[in-house]
């Protein structure tokens, strides 16, 4: 439906449910990235309940 097809009442209701995921979103830390995020992989494995760690990076010796 377009914004054109849409009485008043619909439109209102449509920026309500916005402003209402939008402030979801903010207080998760989606919108601004300061949530914390997991890959697939760790969400599997338990990351986000703190049963596992992620593994340190391992650093490469500079080329010679």
């Amino acid at each position: 439906m377009s914004k054109a097809q849409m009485s008043s009442e619909e439109w209102h209701e449509a920026v309500r449910r916005g402003l209402v995921e939008l402030d979801r979103q903010l207080a998760s830390g989606e919108l601004d990235g300061s949530g914390r995020f997991y890959t697939d992989e760790e969400l599997a494995a338990g990351a986000a309940t703190g049963r596992i760690e992620k593994p340190a990076k391992k650093k490469e010796a500079p080329a010679a």
